[in-house]
């Protein structure tokens, strides 16, 4: 969804592993479910869509697992096509954010854009466990008009005490040509309401590269607090849109991360 990465980054670098129904002594086989809660700074808001300009809000994600499927608000409800300790992949059906032009002023004339099912596909991979986290993910909307999106990215993970790990977190977003035109495109009928001058979207194109770093702190077995602070930089093919109005902003994260049956 895919990018919510501000408060899902703590979730790929710390996951402890797969759980299911079947066998609740052991921990390789058990459900899992998690809660994260709190606030975060983002231009992706569940709250309010996609935005230009990154904005605090409340931050939730709640996900379930088992052995065979998966329900989350980060990859919505599918299958797994992979899920063993160090590496994960599933297919699903999941939600493209829209827009609302009230939330944002630069999106202000430009007319709501509705939120859409998409399909998603996302893995990640630990090559060193609880340490070296790669991940990735691509939603194609069921509208044309939504086009596709995805994001790569990679998270560190070092401890610094005891109950107490740093993370670093890196990552990219795209978009299709028309994921680009239809969140970021000025069309000649937008113009008039407006004020932007025409932009129409060229081609596919990265979006913003992401960067944060924070601690996370275990404040009891089944609870950790996440901090973080970084920064989101948009791409120069993105800021020859006339909606952006600055190339970098501030991200932060604060939220907590509960395990409801470890």
């Amino acid at each position: 969804m895919k990018s919510l990465f501000a408060v899902i980054l703590v979730l790929i670098c710390f996951n402890q592993g797969a759980w299911s129904q079947t066998q609740p002594n052991n921990l390789e086989d058990s459900a899992k479910f998690e809660m994260v809660y709190g606030f975060n700074k983002t231009t992706q808001s569940l709250v309010h869509g996609v935005l230009i300009q990154a904005k605090n809000d409340p931050a939730l994600i709640i996900s379930y697992e088992t052995q065979k499927w998966y329900a989350s608000l980060q990859n919505g409800l599918g299958l797994w096509l992979v899920k063993e300790d160090l590496f994960k992949a599933g297919v699903s059906v999941n939600y493209l954010l829209g827009r609302n032009q009230n939330d944002d002023d630069r999106y202000r004339g430009m007319g709501n854009v509705a939120g859409t099912a998409s399909g998603y596909l996302w893995a990640e991979w630990q090559p060193i466990k609880e340490a070296v986290t790669l991940y990735g993910n691509y939603a194609q909307s069921v509208q044309n008009q939504h086009g596709a999106y995805g994001q790569l990215g990679g998270t560190l993970g070092l401890p610094i005490s005891q109950g107490v790990n740093a993370f670093a977190d890196f990552s990219w977003t795209w978009g299709s040509r028309n994921y680009l035109q239809t969140y970021y495109g000025v069309n000649s009928s937008q113009t008039s309401s407006s004020g932007y001058g025409l932009y129409l979207a060229p081609s596919s194109a990265t979006l913003y590269s992401n960067r944060q770093f924070g601690l996370v702190f275990e404040t009891s077995p089944k609870i950790d607090l996440i901090v973080g602070l970084g920064k989101t930089s948009a791409s120069s093919e993105l800021m020859q849109s006339p909606l952006l109005n600055q190339k970098n902003q501030s991200l932060m994260t604060v939220v907590l991360n509960q395990r409801f049956n470890q």
